[in-house]
Order: structure tokens, then sequence, then C-alpha cells
């Protein structure tokens, strides 16, 4: 019973949120298009990364267990 009345006593002093800005994603105002995707450098092929090794195209390695 103490905890319900604890847990109502806190949620009648809970305050409202704040209010969001209109460029904010979840502002329901905000403008179209704002969730249309990945930036542009995320998207495959439009940025080339020369220090990342290259996938393995071919079969893999042939691996032999050795008997001890």
């Amino acid at each position: 019973m103490r905890t319900l009345l604890a847990l109502l006593f806190a949620t009648g002093c809970a305050v409202d949120a704040p209010a969001l800005d209109a460029q904010h994603p979840a502002n329901p105002a905000a403008q179209n298009g704002r969730l249309a995707g990945a930036p542009a450098t995320l998207r495959p092929g439009v940025v080339d990364y020369k220090d990342v090794p290259a996938l393995r195209t071919g079969d893999p390695p042939v691996h032999h267990h050795h008997g001890s």
C-alpha cells in the first residue's frame, strides 16, 4: 500500500516534457524527409574507404587439422 501511495505522489509531482524545436526529428511539425535514410557518406557506393580490407570473393583457403 505504501508503494502505491508513493507512486501516486511521484506521478502527481511529474512535470511536462519540454517542447521540441521545429527541427527536432520527433516533432510532427518538422520538415518532411527528415528521416529519409542514412547520410550520403554512409550510403553504399558514395564513399570509397581505401584503408578497409577488401572482402574475399573466392573460395576460402583450405584448412587442415593436424593430429597431435
